[in-house]
């Protein structure tokens, strides 16, 4: 059955799902009912109706002398959604820790399509810390991705108060903004702006953390490379710092 499938991808096993969408059928039942309807044996029926209960997803009544078992509602699928991702919340530190004290050497991570490319976007976002970067072009952007940035990602950017230094081309056609600095408070960023003779950037420079983002926007090369690796960033870093100051 379809919905046992999807039950199981949200993290129930085989006879969980079974139980609970028999439980959803009968409505408050037995013990020998749920294992009928579910076509489980009910000498493992027990085991598994209290893995259910201890996820919120089954309950105990009692009705005269008998005690029924009762399927919760669908929107306890949700709570249960939301305690895994809460526990996962909570131990990422300790895996993100992890990760670096055992990398020997850079990761490296390609990401493509808008959707590979909105991921990483996302990525700059996750955690604390100041966004240094060397823009592309307007015109070398994507509409796809520029929509993308300027509704959504600038708005979330702002909200989570992650200030942001960059280097872009001066294309006002006014030639006394050449290499001037332009600070806008409200919107946490600092701009310094590169005469558009010479600009020697076609891609999308992002340094963050310890990572360093090259991003293609074309539409025919739409395409995103995360480099965790500190000394590559620090190397980054300096360039930028070199173009900013």
């Amino acid at each position: 059955m379809l919905l046992e499938q999807y039950l199981q991808n949200i993290g129930l096993d085989d006879k969980e799902a079974k139980l609970y969408l028999a439980g959803l059928q009968l409505g408050p039942a037995s013990i020998q009912d749920l294992a009928k309807a579910a076509n489980i044996k009910r000498t493992t029926i027990y085991e598994i109706v209290e893995t259910l209960i201890s996820k919120n997803l089954f309950t105990v009544t009692q009705k005269g002398k008998r005690k029924l078992f009762v399927a919760q509602e669908p929107d306890n699928l949700l709570l249960f959604l939301k305690q895994r991702e809460n526990i996962l919340e909570q131990i990422m530190p300790d895996l993100e820790s992890l990760k670096n004290s055992t990398a020997t050497r850079p990761a490296i991570r390609i990401y493509e399509g808008v959707e590979g490319v909105k991921q990483v976007y996302l990525d700059m976002l996750k955690k604390p810390g100041e966004l240094s970067i060397l823009a592309a072009p307007p015109e070398m952007i994507a509409k796809t991705i520029s929509d993308y940035l300027d509704k959504e990602w600038e708005p979330l950017r702002r909200k989570s108060k992650i200030a942001k230094r960059w280097v872009k081309i001066n294309d006002s056609g006014q030639v006394r903004r050449d290499f001037t600095k332009e600070e806008f408070a409200n919107k946490l960023e600092t701009i310094k702006y590169l005469p558009a003779a010479g600009y020697p950037f076609t891609v999308g420079i992002y340094l963050y953390r310890q990572k360093t983002a090259f991003v293609s926007f074309s539409e025919n090369e739409m395409v995103a490379i995360v480099i965790r690796s500190p000394e590559i960033n620090r190397t980054l870093k300096l360039i930028f710092e070199m173009y900013f100051k």
